[in-house]
């Protein structure tokens, strides 16, 4: 039980034990505590009351530092978000609908949906401040029989989804560095040699992260700064064509319209499926919140200041890009961003300075990945969900960080990295990552939903989502994972995959299905052969918090 609640249990302790004191003076004693336990997290200094020694800002009721400020707690969602997506699907997504205002309807539509995901898990996250994002969300949420939910995410997503996340995006960073070394052959020839930089790489980085959570988030400050910078110089370019500022090459984009609009039910699906995974990545400041400072104002804020600022870079790359590339010219097999820097700066720019930038992005991403992992595979272990959680949810005492649940992420991503074989395997990894999410992401919004009826006065909820939006959301999530069992629009110059469509999907409810097995086997069989309750802490929780308004 997370030490945040301790004292309001021994509140109530004294409060049974005196028998004497009236309702008044109880609530008064509950109302201190109150203070003292909600905003701890906003004290600077240790502080001394008639001989008590109050724990420093810096370490969290878990044991944890706190050491995640606004900005780099925007730098971990954007770290998350952005990654190659806004670099290549504007092409995908402009083809399948048939016009670039069309595109621009959707991008926004699809931004404005998942900034309601976004803003939902901002709500979860201020009732429930600690590590572990969707995993405590849908064990609050879906409580019985045993905490399913929670448990498939937890196994799917900790041994299955994260390391293969991180797997996937350590070799396509490889690959960008080498094309931008004028070295396109290698991606093709020397798979393994990719994989094994990838390897390097990602160790270096999960070392940073097992040893220093403070230089951990300057580098993904860092790789945030780069990604922003990137996203500016293609947006402020768009901006500049808007107004005129810069001539746009003749094309017929903007001229022709709506004239061309596709709405089939194929491409919407295909469309909305590229678009929200651009977006996504929102989730992961979740699996941290037990380390940001001032969680009930930074969280909202961070999720907000970061999809926000993100929607804007991403209209106005879109009216860059077609305000120089027409779209009968998109070429398929070339990054539609490299496109457009060959066309206004030339060739350098296009074919090296981007892909490095891209690759930086890249990067980013698996560090934001890494971070937020370690933490999912610590939350995993401490809330029992999977065994061993004495040591899985162990905090080192000089680093401040779950070390040992962090090297099995790094572990596992070792293993998804070099077991599957080049060509088909391999790329049926990268799509299986994305299997599966839509339907944790649904639950997790008409979870706020739940929550506001079972739990209305829940003292900790210090920030509200539109409960439209969240529906919204949630709705189109859980469409988008029935809709990947829908046979794709064919995109016009891309080869059409080897592999059945509907493979990756199938396989990733399979996979869910099969964490019905150690479902049972935790939750199930070994509670009842020991009689521990592995559960308890979610209905302690809330009932020691409810104490509040009692």
């Amino acid at each position: 039980m997370s030490a945040i609640y301790t004292p309001l249990q021994q509140a109530a302790t004294v409060s049974r034990e005196d028998g004497g004191g009236s309702g008044e003076q109880d609530r008064a004693q509950l109302n201190s505590l109150e203070i003292v336990s909600l905003e701890r997290d906003s004290q600077a200094d240790h502080e001394t009351r008639e001989g008590t020694v109050f724990k420093p800002a810096e370490v969290s009721e878990e044991g944890l530092r706190r050491e995640i400020g606004l900005f780099s707690a925007s730098s971990i969602i954007i770290g998350q978000v952005v990654g190659s997506g806004i670099f290549s699907t504007p092409a995908s997504v402009a083809i399948l609908c048939g016009t670039p205002y069309m595109a621009l309807i959707l991008w926004f539509i699809s931004g404005v949906f998942s900034l309601g995901g976004a803003l939902a898990s901002a709500e979860l996250g201020t009732m429930f401040p600690q590590n572990g994002g969707m995993i405590r969300y849908l064990a609050h949420s879906y409580p019985r029989p045993r905490a399913l939910v929670a448990t498939i995410m937890a196994y799917s997503v900790t041994f299955f989804c994260r390391p293969a996340a991180i797997a996937a995006n350590v070799a396509i960073f490889s690959q960008y560095f080498f094309f931008a070394a004028g070295r396109a052959d290698y991606i093709e020839s020397r798979d393994y040699l990719l994989r094994g930089i990838g390897a390097l790489v990602m160790t270096a980085l999960m070392v940073l992260n097992m040893v220093s959570v403070r230089w951990s988030l300057r580098l993904l400050n860092l790789f945030a700064i780069v990604k922003i910078v990137t996203l500016l110089v293609v947006s402020f370019t768009g901006f500049l064509l808007m107004v005129g500022a810069v001539k746009r090459t003749s094309g017929t984009n903007w001229s022709r319209g709506f004239q061309g609009t596709r709405l089939d039910a194929q491409s919407f699906a295909s469309a909305m499926t590229r678009l929200f995974w651009s977006w996504e990545g929102w989730s992961n400041v979740g699996y941290v919140v037990g380390e940001v400072k001032n969680v009930k104002r930074n969280l909202p804020l961070s999720l907000g200041l970061a999809m926000s600022t993100l929607a804007v870079l991403y209209l106005l790359a879109n009216v860059a890009y077609f305000s120089v590339i027409p779209l009968e010219d998109i070429d398929n097999g070339t990054l539609l961003a490299a496109q457009f820097m060959d066309k206004l700066f030339g060739k350098a720019m296009g074919q090296v300075v981007l892909p490095v930038c891209i690759g930086i992005s890249i990067l980013g991403v698996v560090m934001s990945e890494l971070f937020g992992g370690g933490r999912l595979m610590y939350t995993a272990g401490k809330t029992g969900f999977v065994p061993y959680g004495d040591v899985l949810g162990e905090i080192h005492p000089r680093f401040g960080t779950p070390v040992y649940a962090m090297a099995i992420i790094w572990g596992l991503s070792l293993v998804f990295l070099f077991a599957p074989p080049p060509g088909k395997a391999f790329d049926l990894l990268v799509e299986l990552v994305q299997e599966g999410m839509w339907y944790f992401y649904a639950l997790t919004a008409f979870g706020v939903i739940l929550l506001r009826k079972r739990l209305p006065r829940y003292p900790l909820r210090r920030f509200r989502s539109s409960l439209v939006l969240s529906f919204l959301f949630g709705a189109l999530s859980f469409a988008l994972g029935i809709l990947q069992f829908y046979p794709p629009a064919e995109i016009p110059g891309k080869k059409k995959p080897e592999l059945p469509y509907y493979l990756a999907p199938l396989l990733g409810v399979i996979f869910m299905t099969l964490c019905l097995i150690p479902w049972y086997l935790r939750m199930w069989r070994y509670v009842n052969k020991t009689g521990i309750q592995l559960l308890g802490w979610i209905n302690a929780e809330e009932q020691e918090v409810l104490m509040m308004v009692n």
